[in-house]
């Protein structure tokens, strides 16, 4: 009776809390539909688009883009109301994956908000430079933004500002592994928030601890607070924080090695990336299931999972972004030297930039006559050379065929040559033991003493036996080697670049959790030849003391 009391009482809240979402959406489009003038109803628009940006994602993208195509066309725009469409647009597309956009956004915002010295809304640009550089990895640029935004903040007495800015702080230390300085920036944020008092501000700081103590290994904290967090974002409607919560709750469970649980989670936060276009999540989303395939033993499916996360990713942080966003940031840092430049140069002589404004564009002027003049002999040359150019693309595409088919023979060959060698080894090693064994039969055959001979004769079938039993088993355990090795060597060579070609086969033994002595029997080596071998490989992975080295190389996806 307690159970269905609690249950009712859940569905109770999400319902009240339902209905309170709905009826904020409704006043805010009534105050949309109720605008006495453009100014007023861009307003509502900004506000329905912000408040929809937790709610529902493409709607949001919708009303945003929607108010800022009409802010441009407008020939006396607020520039507020455009600095903060930008705003808003930016975090849509930083939620996307869209870090390039996001950041041109952004950049934009805060040179129409420092122009207007409106100091609260530059501590916010400052958060969400912050926010993006994050995202992209570049710590070292977020850290030093989320500072800018503390100071401002502390300066204007923003409280939830403040508390954004350490709970975001904390996120970067805990990716450095600085964990007592995330430890206390998140403290602190707890603190702020709790003193406003904002549930929605501590969820975010609690999520943000559940990742915290997944690193520290304390699972038991963790999940508690990643399933409250799935409640709590579940019952709100809030689709992106539910996404989160999901992909936490997903890391908690792998850590515990429950998969199958892991997999119901991170499943449910792909459907949610999905539909709501969240291009960084769908990533992180493939790559997470690719790993829980991994240690299902479901390798196939783990590399289809791990192509996919490779496309989605590819998307979001390839090079040419990187290049745009530097283009993007360096384009700012001159537009606002060439802006101060200019103020002040107007300032000291007004006379003379009339002159140098009339004298560069008698420049432009001969520069758009040059410009004519070599893109007409461009054109003629292009109508020369165009057929050499289709001619030479043609032999480049023929020899970069020929080129490849070369390198895929030239691997087919490589891998006939290795299972040749490990035939050989194999032959020769079932060959000694039979040299043995015939060299024991003689000198047992010597012998009179027929109780003896009898004895000798049944050591030497128990010997015969179990060598055959051995090969059996090392037949099944190559297959198994073959199966596991894909992927691994190249992971291995790839992480651990020092590793010999012996000590990574030894790796993939040791995978499969084989014995010393298994792996002795296997290399046909010594008792002090694989030991020497272990201690080289746990130097060189530079492995803790007290971690063993089986369950180091079987974390490794």
């Amino acid at each position: 009776m307690k159970k269905h009391l609690s249950i009712l009482l859940i569905l109770a809240c999400g319902f009240l809390y339902s209905q309170e979402a709905d009826s904020t959406r409704t006043l805010l489009e009534r105050s949309v539909e109720n605008a006495v003038n453009d100014s007023l109803r861009i307003d509502a628009l900004l506000a329905l688009g912000e408040y929809e940006i937790e709610y529902n994602l493409a709607k949001a993208e919708g009303i945003l883009n929607d108010v800022l195509i009409e802010l441009l066309e407008k020939e006396e725009a607020n520039d507020i109301q455009l600095a903060t469409a930008y705003i808003q647009n930016g975090i849509v597309e930083r939620r996307k994956g869209n870090h390039t956009k996001t950041l041109d956004y952004y950049l934009k915002a805060l040179d129409i908000f420092e122009m207007a010295n409106d100091s609260l809304r530059i501590s916010d640009t400052y958060h969400n430079l912050g926010m993006v550089y994050r995202s992209r990895g570049e710590f070292g640029k977020g850290i030093a933004y989320f500072k800018k935004a503390i100071a401002a903040k502390e300066v204007i007495k923003d409280t939830h500002g403040l508390g954004a800015g350490y709970n975001m702080m904390g996120v970067i230390y805990r990716k450095r592994e600085n964990f007592d300085s995330a430890i206390d920036s998140y403290k602190r944020a707890k603190q702020i928030f709790q003193s406003i008092p904002s549930s929605e501000d501590i969820q975010r700081v609690n999520n943000n601890m559940v990742v915290l103590y997944l690193k520290l290994e304390e699972y038991e904290k963790a999940l508690p607070l990643g399933l409250e967090n799935i409640e709590d974002s579940r019952r709100k409607g809030k689709e992106y924080s539910l996404c989160t919560a999901y992909y936490n709750v997903s890391r908690i469970y792998i850590r515990m090695e429950r998969y199958d649980l892991a997999m119901e989670a991170i499943d449910s936060s792909l459907v949610l990336a999905k539909k709501n276009g969240f291009r960084e999540s769908i990533a992180n989303a493939y790559l997470r299931k690719s790993f829980i395939n991994n240690k299902q033993g479901n390798f196939k499916k783990a590399y289809d999972n791990y192509r996919t996360f490779n496309r989605h990713s590819d998307s979001i942080f390839n090079i040419e972004n990187v290049k745009k966003a530097q283009e993007l940031e360096l384009k700012y840092q001159f537009e606002r030297e060439k802006y101060a430049d200019s103020l002040k140069f107007a300032q000291e002589n007004k006379e003379t930039q009339l002159r140098a404004e009339n004298e560069a564009k008698q420049k432009m002027l001969y520069l758009i006559l040059l410009l004519g003049t070599l893109v007409a002999g461009g054109y003629i040359l292009y109508l020369v050379r165009k057929n050499q150019k289709n001619r030479a693309m043609l032999a480049e595409e023929t020899l970069q065929r020929e080129k490849a088919e070369k390198e895929l023979l030239d691997q087919r060959l490589q891998v006939n040559l290795e299972e040749t060698k490990r035939l050989i080894a194999d032959n020769s090693m079932r060959l000694s033991f039979k040299q043995e064994l015939l060299n024991s039969l003689k000198n047992e055959l010597d012998s009179k003493d027929p109780e003896q001979l009898k004895s000798s004769l049944k050591s030497l079938t128990l010997g015969l036996q179990t060598q055959i039993a051995t090969e059996n088993k090392l037949s099944g355990i190559q297959t198994r080697i073959d199966e596991v090795n894909k992927g691994f060597d190249a992971k291995l060579r790839e992480l651990f670049p020092d590793l010999t070609k012996t000590e990574r086969e030894i790796c993939t033994l040791l995978r499969l959790n084989l014995s010393v002595k298994e792996i002795m029997t296997i290399r046909n080596a010594s008792l002090d030849s694989v030991k020497s071998a272990r201690y080289r490989i746990r130097k060189k992975m530079a492995i803790p003391t007290g971690t063993e080295l089986e369950r180091f190389i079987q974390d490794i996806a």
